[in-house]
């Protein structure tokens, strides 16, 4: 990694047009980085990539410029140390929300200091709290595949999948999947490693929560705009009501 600080509308042509699904990502990484004096903004030779990187060099986020719509579009990771091991990681999909995203950056920015000292799902209460945001909003749990568990919500157009099987001591991947539909009814996800804290999915899990009452609402008065009231309907000409 190359720290360059360089800006969002430097010579690479990367813009921060909101009109698109990757100009919002684009804009929200750098309201993010100024806003936050203490992230700096890393390039990669290759500019494929930037980096935001807390001035601990523990806390990352790397950001895909222009991946393919399967692939994926963010990650995340936290560390013992600048040059200490990998204590949990994320990642999100092209089409992820940028309030989900934006929340989990948010709590890395206004925990930072804690982040690196945080433990894992340590207790069952732990993973209450976690899923707290979700039960709120009227989500349920349900066992899924052999060793998953499941949280839908009220439409199950999105859902938490938490692997129960995954090894909590280590960093084994999307061991805590949520996902949902954008607006453009566009499938996304974003994963946790089983190290993640449960600080950083309760942070998601309150965007998700959001999202889906967002959707769920701008859904229905999109319907009422295309099925307008009917009037009422008259009897046949010439029938008489006995």
């Amino acid at each position: 990694m190359n720290n360059q600080n360089t800006a969002a509308n430097d010579a690479t042509g990367h813009t921060t047009n909101a009109a698109t699904g990757s100009g919002e990502h684009e804009a929200l990484l750098d309201v993010f980085l100024d806003d936050h004096a203490e992230w700096e903004r890393w390039r990669t030779w290759s500019d494929e990539t930037t980096h935001a990187v807390h001035e601990s060099s523990a806390l990352r986020a790397e950001l895909v410029h222009e991946p393919a719509a399967a692939d994926v579009r963010w990650r995340f990771a936290v560390y013992e140390s600048p040059v200490g091991a990998r204590l949990w990681h994320a990642s999100a999909s092209f089409s992820t929300p940028t309030e989900v995203i934006g929340s989990l950056l948010l709590s890395l920015a206004t925990r930072a200091a804690e982040y690196p000292r945080m433990d894992n799902f340590s207790s069952d209460n732990a993973l209450r709290e976690a899923t707290l945001p979700l039960a709120d909003a009227g989500w349920t749990p349900a066992a899924d595949a052999p060793g998953w568990v499941r949280w839908r919500s009220a439409n199950d157009d999105f859902f938490l999948r938490h692997d129960t099987l995954a090894d909590r001591g280590t960093d084994s991947p999307a061991a805590w999947v949520l996902s949902g539909r954008n607006q453009n009814r566009s499938r996304w996800t974003i994963a946790f490693s089983a190290t993640a804290p449960p600080l950083a999915l309760t942070a998601v899990a309150e965007a998700l929560a959001d999202s889906e009452a967002r959707l769920r609402q701008h859904m229905a008065t999109r319907s009422s705009a295309h099925c307008p009231p009917q009037p009422p309907v008259q009897p046949a000409h010439g029938r008489r009501g006995r």
